[in-house]
């Protein structure tokens, strides 16, 4: 941390590089999470912080880094063994439902929640409670799909007609348990009715990222079988080839995915950034 009390993040790091190390096995991954880790280099984070929905780690690890000052939660307990042995987390990761956090009030300087808050079913019930843990003049930040995410996606722009684009959005939002696509207003509303402003709503992900990204997801089968997914399957790792299948992932995607990574402040993109401040 520095001297007045902001976490440090990694604004230099090629987080493009970093996660098609990382995510080698899921190349569209590793552009969506690149793009967002990114963004979220635009924002200080005043400490300690709260990563809610946590996961393995990984994805904190790649923007945080190992620093004191960050606590985690998940409901997901078949991640928290990794995020536990992972070390970025300073007093440990507790498993946790967001209505109900097991931390204080006013605990924490800033709250984030990289790509959770769209798979709750009900975050006007969720909101207040991340607000409730944070401290006057804290921050909650968000990275979320976006308003235009459906509509951006290569599945709906060339689907023949409004009803096969229609289906196709549907089984996106199916695949990756996607339950809202909320614009800037409508988080300004949500987040003032927890008793926070919204401060900041970026697009990230440009439009072309987006679609290259929904088209990589059919491309690796993503949710889907593929005979990419089969052979960087885990349960192959034995067999000692998926070292230099990594390699070669990385190799050919690089320079690739590179043009996208690079786009900067879309006027709109399938993801959004949403930033508010504790008023009270």
């Amino acid at each position: 941390m520095t001297e007045n009390n902001v976490l440090t993040v990694h604004r230099e790091r090629d987080f493009l590089a970093d996660f098609l190390q990382r995510y080698w096995f899921a190349p569209p991954v590793a552009l969506w999470r690149s793009i967002e880790a990114k963004a979220l280099t635009t924002v200080d984070f005043p400490a300690p912080m709260l990563d809610f929905g946590c996961g393995d780690g990984l994805f904190t690890e790649s923007v945080f880094g190992k620093q004191p000052g960050i606590y985690g939660c998940d409901i997901a307990t078949g991640e928290l063994p990794d995020a536990r042995a992972s070390g970025v987390y300073w007093r440990g990761v507790q498993f946790s439902d967001g209505h109900a956090l097991p931390y204080p009030n006013g605990m924490f300087g800033s709250v984030y929640s990289n790509s959770v808050v769209e798979h709750i079913p009900d975050p006007h019930n969720v909101l207040p409670e991340l607000g409730r843990v944070l401290r006057k003049g804290g921050i909650l930040v968000l990275t979320v799909p976006s308003d235009r995410f459906r509509s951006l996606l290569d599945g709906v722009r060339t689907a023949p007609t409004k009803a096969a684009a229609q289906a196709y959005a549907t089984s996106v939002d199916k695949l990756f348990a996607h339950h809202h696509y909320h614009t800037a207003d409508e988080w300004r509303v949500l987040l003032q009715a927890a008793g926070m402003k919204l401060v900041k709503a970026t697009y990230y992900v440009s439009p072309a990222a987006t679609a290259t990204w929904d088209r990589m997801n059919r491309a690796y089968g993503i949710g889907g079988r593929s005979l990419f997914n089969m052979a960087a399957s885990p349960r192959l790792k034995f067999l000692g080839y998926q070292k230099l299948m990594a390699k070669q992932v990385y190799a050919s995607l690089l320079p690739r995915l590179r043009p996208l990574y690079d786009e900067n402040n879309p006027n709109e993109g399938g993801g959004l950034l949403v930033v508010g401040e504790k008023r009270d």
